[in-house]
């Protein structure tokens, strides 16, 4: 009998159709499922990174500390996203990054040194990879963008025409700390927004 992958493979499938059946099971056999609690890491500061992983339900933050001390947040893992930090595995160096789930999530967790010679055996999967990389550089480029609006209306109001999944999912603190701006900066631009006429937040 033809071994059957878990459920949560078909959205994965769905988001990466250039991947076969077969290949996804080669993952699924080095992958573990792993539940994370809300406030767990799954990479700390200062820690190598030896894991990524596909998220199968659940919310993660992406982030670093400036030089006060601060926590900024540089991005968010929603559901199917994927869970690495590229440049500390490939250099060997300590993680600047921190990623940490934002409430009880569950992930498939692999290995990069198991995952890595496959590239080299399937073409599929190099390519999800490169895609992986693509996505990660487009991510990186519209945080400077939303960043380089002046005022935090702007940078709010980007996010609620582009980015709406932050908006309805992330905390208002969290948001702030995306935007780099104060939670009450966050308040007042919503707020704003909500009571401007014709918006279609009415």
């Amino acid at each position: 009998m033809q071994y059957e992958l878990p459920f949560w493979y078909e959205q994965l499938k769905s988001k990466y159709p250039v991947v076969t059946d077969e290949e996804w099971l080669l993952l699924n056999r080095m992958a573990t499922v792993k539940r994370i609690r809300k406030g767990e890491p799954f990479l700390k500061y200062g820690k190598v990174a030896r894991y990524s992983a596909f998220i199968i339900s659940g919310l993660f933050k992406f982030s670093i500390q400036d030089e006060d001390g601060n926590e900024k947040i540089i991005k968010f893992g929603f559901a199917n996203d994927f869970l690495a930090n590229c440049e500390s595995y490939n250099q060997g160096v300590p993680s600047a990054v921190s990623i940490i789930a934002l409430e009880e999530a569950v992930i498939l967790k692999i290995n990069i040194k198991k995952l890595q010679p496959l590239y080299d055996l399937h073409m599929n999967l190099l390519h999800v990879n490169l895609q992986l990389y693509r996505e990660i550089s487009e991510q990186q480029s519209e945080h400077q963008h939303i960043l380089s609006l002046k005022s935090p209306l702007g940078r709010y109001r980007y996010l609620l025409e582009r980015r709406p999944a932050i908006i309805q999912k992330i905390s208002l603190t969290n948001i702030a700390r995306y935007l780099y701006i104060s939670r009450e900066a966050v308040s007042r631009a919503r707020l704003f927004l909500l009571k401007k006429p014709g918006s279609f937040c009415d």
